[in-house]
């Protein structure tokens, strides 16, 4: 795509000045393991790299085919001994590689199948200190290297403390560092055992772009790891290259580029591609590009990126969901719950006519009753905190809803009006207004401070379950039992759209935490992502009806209550299902929500206590 592009530009750029006295190459090949398991690709790659360096960019070329420790080290100090200042240097490897978490290391031919870890260290070499560096120290113009050693982990240490593939590394002025894949990936050596090309699938894809010396160096690795992406996508595998670049994105080896003046999408998208451009965090980057370019052309790209690792690292990471505390109080089901905005408390609605506050994140171990709150004279239905903590409002099958202070003691306002139990409540962002739900089939807007109503929308035909605003207060999302989730003007109340009609009631809606995505539960048994498409993300695995669905504080993950036993997590962008919450304490889970730094998972059980879940992550 990058070599694409560039060559439909026609003016041509100033040629950047020529400095370099001599360019110089450090080409490594080693496939042949007297202990560790062989590779197939790695010396073909070492003499493609070769013949590149030497025939088409004119580099001074030192090759090594699978050295041992001894014999590496003693032929790149001579290689060390010939630079000098204002040289062009590259460095190539390619072999098994490993790293610590912190540093990097190279494994030459002799390197050791069994090890301690700092055995292994000092057996192998270090990319950073004794590769790097020590180029470096001789004041080359540039360093360009070209790691492509995280096929896989082939040493046993007795140690967890060994990752996958490489890790991050450091940007360094005037040197572009380039990994096979990306940090805690495995690149592969091949696409699958027919694999006959003499290259891994890395080389394959940049040699050909290296060949141009009038093409330049960013362009070339960015085209490659996009190339990549694509070809490791095809054998369902994920391997994107890590690059990490402080060298000027108009560099080519010839000094003679050959492109123009680039559009503003192209330098923005180049921006983004590499990690040494700027210091803004590289997932922020491509949140900008969308915000600026929502259909670009590398808007593809820059989602999949949002979607993977690091970016989507939440999900990603996710290992596991577990039983953390329960909150013993009530005295009959709970039916609602809600956390604070700082996730210190916790409030809960329940079939036994009270709501109560519960400290949950003042310390680790602190737990507890805060405060009860009475009133109601039947069932509660759902209760939420106030964006500024300071109230809870209540919904009841008592056909009112009421504010509270959190600090406890009677209701401050009761809000009367709708003819029939009033399902749910939520606060405008501001706290200025309260929405609420009711199975008068309305939604009615009030005055928080002096408890007025001030709108009523009647549009639904059956009960409405429930009403939420939008992240900037400007809209009300409602389901109902009609089978229909909406959204409405929350000023005037005109219906904005329906964002789903069905014949099976809708249980709940809700905004993810940038006004982007709607997450539907419904009585189907399913729950349903709403984005920027036409069809939804269905989560399907519950076997009975969902009573509700939210997202997690990063909108990764989405967490489902239903009347099957259970409440289930879920991968948000892909819908796949992640973990399994079950008590067979209760028949059931009412209500779940993420605490708001997305580390816990309050559930409403039926004939239960509600618990605490903990998420622990890899």
């Amino acid at each position: 795509m990058f070599r694409t592009i560039c060559l439909l530009l026609i003016s041509a750029c100033l040629p950047l000045a020529v400095a370099a006295e001599t360019n110089r190459a450090f080409i490594v090949g080693v496939g042949d393991y007297a202990e560790l398991t062989d590779l197939q690709k790695t010396i073909g790659d070492a003499n493609g790299y070769s013949g590149v360096f030497a025939d088409d960019l004119g580099f001074d070329v030192t090759p090594l085919i699978n050295p041992d420790t001894d014999t590496f080290l003693e032929q790149f100090d001579a290689f060390l001994q010939s630079i000098e200042p204002g040289d062009r240097v590259a460095f190539i490897f390619s072999g098994h590689g490993w790293s610590d978490g912190g540093q990097n290391y190279l494994a030459l031919s002799d390197a050791p199948h069994q090890s301690s870890l700092l055995g292994l260290r000092k057996r192998t070499i270090s990319l950073s200190e004794e590769i790097l560096d020590e180029i470096r120290a001789r004041q080359p113009e540039m360093v360009f290297a070209v790691i492509d050693a995280c096929r896989d982990n082939p040493f046993d240490t007795g140690t967890r403390s060994m990752t996958k593939g490489m890790a991050r590394t450091g940007i360094t002025t005037d040197t572009l560092v380039v990994y096979a894949a990306g940090a805690n990936q495995m690149a592969l050596d091949r696409l699958g055992p027919e694999d006959e090309a003499p290259y891994s699938v890395f080389t394959r894809s940049l040699l050909p772009k290296l060949s141009d010396p009038n093409f330049p160096l960013s362009f070339a690795v960015g085209e490659a790891s996009e190339e990549v992406a694509e070809l490791a996508a095809s054998v369902e595998h994920t391997q994107k290259p890590a690059v990490y670049s402080d060298v000027d994105p108009r560099f080519c080896f010839s000094g003679r580029c050959q492109f123009g003046e680039v559009d503003q999408e192209t330098k923005d998208w180049i921006y983004i591609s590499s990690e040494g451009y700027t210091e803004v965090d590289k997932c922020e980057k491509y949140k900008r590009y969308l915000e600026k370019y929502p259909d670009g052309r590398f808007a593809g790209p820059a989602r999949q990126s949002l979607a993977s690792a690091p970016c989507a690292g939440t999900r990603l990471r996710f290992k596991q969901i577990a039983w953390y505390a329960d909150l013993a109080g009530h005295a009959d089901e709970v039916y609602g719950l809600d956390y604070s905005p700082s996730g210190r408390f916790l409030a809960t609605a329940s079939a036994d006519k009270t709501a109560r506050l519960w400290i949950v994140g003042m310390t680790p171990t602190l737990f507890g009753q805060f405060t009860e709150f009475t009133g109601h004279t039947d069932a509660l239905l759902s209760v939420r905190f106030s964006p500024d903590e300071e109230y809870i409002v209540t919904t009841s099958m008592d056909d009112t809803a009421r504010l509270w202070r959190a600090t406890g003691g009677e209701a401050v306002r009761v809000l009367r009006g709708h003819e029939g139990d009033v399902a749910y409540a939520d606060f405008s962002p501001d706290g200025k207004r309260v929405a609420t739900g009711g199975y008068d089939n309305t939604v009615r807007v009030w005055d928080a401070a002096t408890g007025e109503e001030l709108l009523k929308i009647a549009v639904h035909s059956a009960a409405v379950r429930s009403v939420r605003y939008s992240p900037d207060g400007r809209q009300l999302l409602t389901a109902s039992n009609d089978g229909t989730v909406r959204l409405f003007n929350a000023e005037t109340g005109a219906l904005v759209r329906t964002v789903e009609s069905g014949a099976v009631p809708a249980s709940y809606a809700e905004f993810d935490a940038e006004g982007d995505r709607i997450v539907v539960s419904s009585l189907d048994r399913t729950a349903h992502v709403w984005g920027d498409g036409d069809q939804p993300r269905i989560l399907a695995g519950h076997e009975k009806a969902l009573w509700n669905a939210a997202f997690s504080p990063d909108g990764e993950m989405v967490v489902t209550s239903a009347s099957d036993f259970s409440g289930r997590l879920w991968d948000g962008v892909t819908g796949a299902e992640l973990a399994l919450i079950q008590s067979f304490s209760g028949s059931g889970a009412n209500w779940v929500d993420f605490s708001p730094d997305g580390k816990r998972v309050a559930v409403a059980m039926r004939q239960g206590n509600p618990q605490l879940w903990e998420l622990t992550y890899e």
